[in-house]
């Protein structure tokens, strides 16, 4: 009686193991994820009001949590500005998040091992579909580190938006497509007839376009067009102090002083403080890509524009012995350490999901070009903006990192190169000194040279 006893209670043990043991199995994972507010339709967005940073996000929760009944991922929209140093203050406080959207990437955060390689967690035929330099850009110690997304940025420093309606208005044609490329020459043309007085006293009241001291974005290209770079060959001294960068700068300050096409004040603007003009309707030209196309119709469903106007994309004017440049960067997600492999395996699934070729679809409600060669070959196919995208993304074509590889660590350099451009806007030094003294001191603080 005993031993039957016993085995009943083996019996009864066994049972209710094997009826715990599934619910058990599902261990609850938390999935942390920090991103930009980029403003996303997600499926089934009726557009009945302004798409805003929290759809696309909450989307992706509960798309994936749905998928995945354990999982709970808990977002942050993070606000550009102070983005970089956030996350930099949330690693030194050693509560990075788990997936991160590559802003700000560094590469001694692979270095240091706070990131984990994502080589083993990605197909072949994902490999092929992402254009080579969105995954290889990512390379550290033969490692790669990111789920390449998007391929080029929101087009600062790549190309530049046009108002046709002020260019007809002064009888300025536009250039022409397919590329809508124009030389230095042509540009300036275009400039002084797109620059005037209304009631005058003198003084121009609409120009062809702004410049800001704070607009780390754009104001390389101007330089960089003149055949300057900002470091050597090999990233160990900066040399855009040369001939050909004081040109660039030099030719800034004349756009301001001398053409009159570009309103002075600019050592105190920076890239918002340019696109608001654009808006307005105060310059007939602005900065960025097809993506500042969207921003223009989401400003107006927030109430902040009162009217959408038409806008085209050119590239930058060139040098014909230089040709076109243009600023060109790839981002995607990246994940910090993980300590625990079953939540890594979860982590890793959450960017696949991310960076599926469905999902990277909806990058086009931003109008932005793709990390994926057969997602872009027929998304912008029915688009109006057709024509657009497809001049930024020949633009890019031409793409330089206008702050250097990943090698270099520019940060540290920033406050004084945004110094010379205020010292040139002002005139108080020349532009010849204002880039001399930041070589000089960026030397020392990026190489202790």
């Amino acid at each position: 009686m005993k031993r039957q006893a016993l085995v009943s209670m083996l019996l009864v043990a066994l049972v209710l193991t094997l009826l715990v043991t599934p619910i058990c199995a599902a261990k609850k994972i938390t999935i942390t994820w920090w991103l930009n507010p980029w403003r996303i339709e997600p499926p089934g967005f009726t557009g009945e009001r302004a798409v805003t940073a929290e759809d696309f996000p909450q989307w992706v929760k509960e798309e994936f949590e749905r998928l995945h009944p354990n999982v709970e991922v808990k977002y942050e929209v993070v606000t550009n500005v102070g983005f970089a140093q956030k996350i930099s203050a949330a690693i030194l406080a050693g509560n990075p998040p788990d997936v991160l959207r590559a802003s700000s990437f560094k590469k001694d955060w692979a270095l240091h091992g706070l990131l984990e390689p994502v080589d083993d967690y990605v197909t072949p035929d994902d490999v092929a579909d992402w254009y080579p330099d969105a995954y290889e850009g990512f390379r550290i110690a033969g490692k790669h580190y990111m789920f390449p997304w998007s391929y080029g940025t929101n087009g600062m420093g790549s190309s530049m938006l046009l108002n046709p309606e002020i260019f007809a208005d002064r009888g300025v044609e536009l250039p022409a497509l397919p590329e809508r490329s124009w030389t230095i020459d042509e540009f300036l043309a275009s400039g002084k007839k797109l620059s005037w007085d209304d009631d005058g006293d003198g003084i121009n009241d609409h120009y062809a376009l702004s410049l800001g001291a704070q607009d780390s974005e754009n104001n390389p290209v101007w330089l960089y067009m003149r055949g300057a770079s900002m470091f050597n060959e090999d990233e160990t001294k900066i040399i855009i102090d040369s001939p050909e960068g004081i040109a660039g700068l030099q030719f800034m300050v004349d756009m301001i002083y001398e053409h009159k096409i570009a309103p002075v004040g600019a050592e105190g603007m920076g890239i918002y403080d340019i696109i608001n003009l654009f808006h307005s309707q105060k310059t007939a030209m602005g900065y960025g890509g097809p993506y500042e196309i969207g921003r223009i119709y989401r400003y107006v469903n927030e109430g902040r524009l009162d009217e959408p106007f038409e806008v085209k994309i050119a590239q930058f004017p060139h040098l014909p012995e230089i040709g076109p440049v243009a600023y060109h960067a790839s981002g995607g997600f990246m994940v910090f350490r993980q300590k625990d492999q079953e939540k890594k395996e979860m982590v890793m699934e959450f960017c696949r999901f991310l960076t599926s070729p469905e999902n990277t679809r909806l990058l086009k409600t931003l109008l932005y070009i793709t990390a994926r060669e057969s997602v872009n070959q027929d998304l912008y196919a029915d688009s109006v903006f057709a024509d657009e995208v497809a001049v930024y993304a020949n633009a890019i074509q031409n793409g330089k990192q206008y702050y250097g590889s990943l090698e270099v660590d520019f940060t540290d350099a920033g406050k004084y190169w945004q110094a010379a451009f205020e010292a040139a806007f002002t005139r108080d030094k020349t532009p010849g000194e204002a880039l001399t003294e930041f070589a000089r001191e960026a030397n020392k603080v990026l190489f202790k040279k």
